[in-house]
């Protein structure tokens, strides 16, 4: 895993850059890549890399030339299917290797089939490729986003990197806050909205998505191209006993394929269906390595997580390893991600998971977890009932009795287009709140949310495309917008302390399958037994519901039936109790009277435990305004000096 850097100035230019500034923008970056780095600028590209070696240690020094030195490349991933493409080219007579690390695979598998290599790799990664030749730059992400890459055009440079923090280090950014992104945030809080990011100017190269760019004539001419995409066919050939026999083989075959490392492994156990699964399957494949487990603890917790990831732990036959979380590691692992990555955490769980890395670093370098099971085998309960309510009240044979009582819990009898009742089941904060929350002049900058709303209805419009059903597309919209943002929390919360989280579920070839298999298959809700029908408060309070069920199925036989039969559990965090000192330090932020109004942030700091969920996003957007254009992050021992009483005479 590491960090990347580019610089490209218009042919016959040279970048602007000076060699010192670019060592710091690419050192920004020293935690993704702390075993090695490299600086190679030649006429108008300047490219520079960070490496955690993982894969031959020895070689794959970066950037890497092609042995013509028409091509310079600078790479952040891995390539599981290295060996089968290595294979492909050197029957082919294509490919003389010189080293054994996966760089070189895809420096002569982009040199052999261009753009269309991109098809063929299964992995994570994130690169930037340039073509002396054709003046021609090369910019690609994985299919599902788990590896990041940012871009920005400064003056006639076009500037490339792993991190926001590289990029805002140029000479010439500017920073400014994307009033929108930042208004998005406060919603999803994701921390880019499409291809924007919080900050002006600053875009994301989407997942599964490659840009081209000519400088032929010397003006930059922009290609954006979509390589990848789910399945628009639903499997009908397969029974459910079928499907689960294939689901159980593509998952053993992604796990074996995350397997590949030259530096020690470990497991992220949190004692859900998901860790538990690969760590049966690690088990079996004989990666006995792989099997210390690490997992977050709270004090406060009565013990639940802990209790079943030591169960899984000891049914595997694993070491296991608790990390402790209390409220000034939380803050302090909260302060310090905003202030090296740039921008605001997302979920509170992002703390436990670096404090995790941090605890296993010395053990272990790559470290497995489950994400993207649930995004893709239909994990989440409510967000997926909440749209079928959708879905069933515009059929024209719902009861009366079933469309009243969803008018009362959504406010509309129509409930909306999809996507805006995907925003009212889904926000933190929902987007009728920022009225009385934001000031007048952001939300006028923020367009009162239309670029959110905007990109929702995309989504949704983009998933009809493809004519399916309209359960599937509801999973299919809940994947994409969830997914990447999962995916982005492991990365930079485990790059953080330079461990490379490694993801099976999250794989191009399962998503594929998972997509083209029927809805029933994935997730089940059991209608109320007088008309057979019933909402999503309904179906949840009477337990009426089977989520994830195809995984379960191939899998029975593999993990304790407690755990195969345990409800979804994140990360048990205090963290709703954790939030008070941050809270009262809120009435000190710039963000206040800046970003937000002033009595309704007070009105939040208030009563943290009852208004967590407002809070959480306030607190996140507060701390990383003030880390860019207020004062800078707070001490955690100052957050509550003083400022309690503070509040309370404001509040009067």
């Amino acid at each position: 895993m590491c960090g990347i850097l580019g610089i490209i100035a218009p042919p016959g230019q040279r970048p602007s850059v000076a060699a010192d500034a670019a060592l710091r923008m690419r050192d920004c970056m020293t935690q993704r890549g702390p075993d090695d780095a490299g600086l190679i600028e030649h006429r108008n590209v300047l490219f520079a890399h960070r490496r955690l070696k993982v894969i031959d240690p020895d070689g794959g020094a970066q950037p890497m030339w092609s042995p013509d030195r028409r091509y310079l490349l600078v790479y952040n991933g891995e390539l599981y299917n290295d060996a089968e493409i290595r294979r492909e080219l050197e029957r082919r007579n294509r490919a003389d290797f010189r080293t054994r690390c996966d760089t070189e695979t895809l420096l002569h598998a982009l040199i052999d089939w261009g753009n269309e290599a991109l098809t063929r790799l299964r992995g994570m990664f994130a690169f930037a490729l340039y073509d002396f030749l054709e003046n021609r730059l090369l910019l690609a992400r994985d299919p599902l986003g788990i590896k990041p890459l940012y871009y920005a055009t400064i003056g006639r440079e076009i500037v490339v990197a792993s991190t926001p923090t590289a990029i805002l280090g140029h000479p010439g950014m500017t920073s400014q806050p994307d009033a929108a992104a930042m208004s998005a945030y406060l919603s999803t809080i994701r921390t880019t909205l499409g291809r924007r990011t919080m900050f002006a100017g600053l875009q994301t190269v989407m997942p599964g998505e490659c840009i081209d760019v000519s400088f032929a004539g010397g003006e930059a001419r922009w290609n954006m191209r979509e390589y990848w995409c789910e399945p628009s066919q639903e499997r009908t050939d397969l029974d459910f006993n079928d499907a689960a026999h294939l689901v159980r083989e593509a998952v053993i075959d992604s796990v074996a394929a995350h397997l590949r490392s030259d530096v020690p492994r470990c497991l992220l156990l949190s004692g859900g269906l998901d860790s538990a699964i690969i760590g049966s399957v690690c088990r079996d494949l004989g990666a006995s390595d792989v099997l210390r487990t690490w997992c977050a603890a709270d004090p406060e917790d009565c013990g639940e997580d802990r209790r079943f990831a030591s169960g899984v732990a000891a049914h595997l036959g694993a070491r296991h390893h608790d990390t402790r979380m209390d409220a000034d590691r939380f803050t302090s692992a909260w302060l310090d991600l905003i202030a090296r990555n740039a921008v605001p955490v997302s979920t509170p769980n992002e703390t436990a998971i670096r404090a995790v890395a941090a605890a296993l670093k010395p053990h272990a370098t790559v470290a497995l977890s489950g994400e993207g099971a649930d995004e893709l085998f239909g994990g989440y309960a409510l967000p997926i009932l909440c749209g079928l309510d959708a879905i069933h009240a515009r059929q024209p044979d719902a009861p009366a009795r079933f469309r009243a009582e969803l008018t009362a819990q959504y406010g509309s009898p129509s409930l909306g287009t999809e996507a805006e009742h995907y925003l009212r089941s889904n926000s933190w904060i929902h987007t009728a709140r920022k009225g009385s929350l934001l000031t007048d002049g952001v939300l006028g900058a923020a367009q009162y949310d239309r670029l959110l709303h905007e990109e929702i209805a995309g989504q949704f419009s983009r998933a009809d495309e493809s004519h399916i059903r309209s359960e599937q597309r509801l999973l299919r919209v809940h994947r994409r917008i969830n997914l990447s943002g999962l995916l982005s929390r492991l990365d930079t919360s485990t790059m953080a302390e330079s461990v490379e989280g490694r993801t099976p579920f999250a794989d191009a070839r399962l998503a594929e399958l998972a997509a083209s298999l029927p809805f029933e298959y994935k997730f089940r809700a059991r209608p109320a037994a007088d008309e057979g029908w019933s909402s999503a408060a309904q179906t949840l309070a009477r337990g009426g519901v089977e989520t994830k069920c195809i995984l379960r199925a191939a899998f029975a036989r593999d993990v304790p039936l407690d755990v195969l039969q345990r409800p979804k559990a994140s990360f048990p965090l205090s963290f709703q109790q954790w939030l008070a000192p941050m809270a009262s330090w809120l009435s000190r932020a710039a963000a206040v009277g800046e970003v937000f109004r002033r009595q309704e942030a007070l009105v939040l700091a208030a009563d943290p435990s009852g208004q967590w969920l407002t809070l959480w996003p306030v607190l996140n957007v507060a701390l990383w305004f003030e880390r860019h254009w207020g004062a800078g992050l707070p001490a955690i021992d100052d957050l509550a000096a003083g400022s309690a009483l503070a509040t309370a005479s404001e509040l009067g």
